[in-house]
């Protein structure tokens, strides 16, 4: 699934999700967090965040973190963020982007507290969560154990 496909989908089934999107991120915004983290964010990322900055999810209190949080937390590791998180930071996932920007990873926090590697696509992340609500999102790494 691609970043545009995704956008559609998102478009198209908000009506029959608990998902309400956030306003879209302004490219002055985009910029100061590249500032911040040392790194050019990603095209996909930058087409997401185009089109919404982020999204919440009131049944699982799920959100895709704005920017606006992003900026306000910088306690980590050089060129990661976090992007997404469950509850009160109950789960959270992680993007950590090389520095040349040609490619970054999504992580989860393992169950022994350790950073586990899901995936290099965006997309796939929120249409796992799209499909499987957070359950979905949280049985990944468990899955991609075994």
């Amino acid at each position: 699934m691609s970043i545009q496909q995704l956008i559609a989908t998102l478009k198209a089934d908000l009506p029959q999700k608990d998902i309400t999107l956030y306003p879209p991120a302004s490219a002055q915004l985009m910029q100061q967090l590249e500032a911040a983290l040392g790194v050019v964010l990603p095209a996909d990322f930058r087409e997401f965040y185009a089109f919404c900055n982020g999204f919440g999810s009131a049944e699982f209190l799920f959100h895709i973190t704005p920017i606006e949080e992003i900026l306000h937390f910088k306690d980590y590791q050089p060129h990661q963020f976090l992007f997404a998180e469950y509850g009160a930071c109950v789960d959270f996932w992680i993007v950590e982007i090389a520095p040349e920007a040609t490619s970054y990873r999504i992580l989860s926090q393992g169950s022994a507290g350790e950073m586990v590697f899901l995936t290099d696509s965006l997309a796939l992340f929120i249409h796992r969560f799209l499909q499987g609500d957070i359950f979905g999102l949280l049985d990944w790494a468990a899955e991609l154990a075994n």
